[in-house]
């Protein structure tokens, strides 16, 4: 996890690998999540992130429905 202080709040943001562990998922599926335009990632150079909190958010919105890749 990289944490990132901007304005006196802290920013955590998950590599691919700490994404498919946490939602006790492939590494190939990560990486197809990170990349597909509905998931909030970022791409830096060739690495993706997301923060935790877009994460969240984006659960709570797919909360209870199907997502496929």
């Amino acid at each position: 996890m990289i944490e990132i202080k901007a304005h006196n709040s802290d920013i955590k943001m998950l590599t691919v690998k700490e994404l498919s562990s946490d939602l006790r998922i492939g590494k190939d599926k990560a990486y197809a999540l990170m990349k597909s335009k509905s998931f909030p990632s970022i791409c830096i150079g060739k690495r993706y992130y997301v923060t935790e909190a877009a994460l969240a958010d984006w659960l709570r919105n797919y909360e209870y429905k199907e997502y496929h890749l």
